[in-house]
């Protein structure tokens, strides 16, 4: 119960600081290269040797059907399309997956209410 606690916590915090900066370093984009993800993690001052399942579940949010499969990650996280609904459940209570306009709304409503 704890561990699905802390991974839900987890996907809500990527999702409400990671999409502003991927959007405002690359553009507006359906999907974004590990490398991308990466230095925005970076910039927010998590190392991923110290949060390595951060840097997988941005990958699993963010990253398209292909680098997921090529970054092994359908072992530990499970089936790519699986993964999405259930980040999709835990953010808006949907078994869908969420697009990156709606991470974008998340992370701006995010912003909106700490500012």
């Amino acid at each position: 119960m704890f561990g699905m606690f802390k991974k839900k916590e987890v996907i809500q915090s990527i999702a409400q600081e990671v999409p502003k900066v991927l959007l405002r370093s690359f553009g507006d984009k359906h999907y974004y290269l590990p490398v991308e993800i990466d230095q925005v993690l970076a910039a927010l001052n998590y190392k991923k040797e110290n949060d390595l399942m951060r840097y997988k579940y941005a990958y699993g949010m963010f990253s398209n059907l292909e680098n997921y499969e090529q970054l092994g990650l359908t072992e530990e996280l499970g089936n790519y399309g699986h993964f999405q609904r259930e980040v999709g459940k835990m953010l808006l209570n949907t078994p869908e997956p969420i697009d990156m306009h709606i991470y974008f709304a998340i992370a701006q409503k995010h912003h909106m209410t700490v500012s």
